[in-house]
Parts: C-alpha cells; structure tokens; sequence
C-alpha cells in the first residue's frame, strides 16, 4: 500500500512538473556587476522576487497562461498608502506584474499597481526596457 501512495505521489508531482515548467526554478537577471535579482517559483503557485537594488524580496502568487506569466504581489493593506489610515494588517494584492515565457528566458513586459482608491488596476502599465531578461539559473 505504501509503495502504491508513494508512486501515486511522484506521479502527480511528475504531472505538475509537465505541466509547469517553472515549478522549482530560478532565474536570474544581472542589473549590474555586483547586482543580481532573482524569481523563485515554487510548486504551490507562489514565487519570490528578489531585488538587489532594493534589498527587498518580494512575494506572491503566480499563474500561467500559454506563454504569459502574471506575478500577483501581495503585501499588507496597511502598507498601502490610500488605506493606511485604517492600520489593517489584511494580506492584499498590491501589484501585476506580466513576463512572457521563453524557454530559458523570462521577459519582463509590464507591470501595474492596484488603485484601492478607484478599486481598479491603474491605467498607467509600465513597459520596461526589452533588456530586461531573466535567465534560468536552476534546475
């Protein structure tokens, strides 16, 4: 029986991995000599951004649809500045951000910030550089 559960187990984990090729990866963009950041996706749906320039790792939930990654950040309701007033520690999602999937490249296309005031993504959808590469690093 516990042979059973155990192939039953790899199984879906294989299966998962099929059909999600960013499941346990790393990617890496170099923004300068001394600075890298990096994404980390992981098999529950969630990710790490990590930004050297900041010095701030990020996190979130993300989704694949055909060659399109969405990053859904989340961060805390008090951090925001339109609602801070009400010092809610309430786990929201505070940005969108797209990249397009390229085998062992991720291209960062677009990224947006949640209005709470207008209770709407904003309008003003920011396309960086067509530089901005991530390359995969691991496995």
């Amino acid at each position: 029986m516990n042979y059973l559960l155990l192939l039953l187990t790899l199984f879906s984990y294989t299966k998962q991995e099929q059909q999600n090729p960013l499941v346990n990866t790393k990617w890496e963009y170099k923004v300068a000599k001394n600075c890298i950041s990096y994404l980390t996706f992981k098999a529950d749906g969630t990710y790490e951004d990590y930004s050297c320039e900041r010095y701030l790792t990020y996190s979130g939930k993300y989704e694949i649809k055909k060659d399109t990654i969405t990053l859904f950040e989340i961060g805390f309701e008090s951090e925001v500045p339109s609602v801070n007033e009400e010092n809610n520690n309430k786990k929201v999602t505070t940005c969108r951000n797209k990249l397009i999937y390229k085998g062992r490249l991720l291209q960062y296309i677009s990224s947006e910030n949640y209005d709470f005031e207008n209770k709407k993504w904003s309008g003003d959808i920011i396309f960086p550089p067509n530089e901005i590469f991530y390359i995969k690093v691991a496995p």
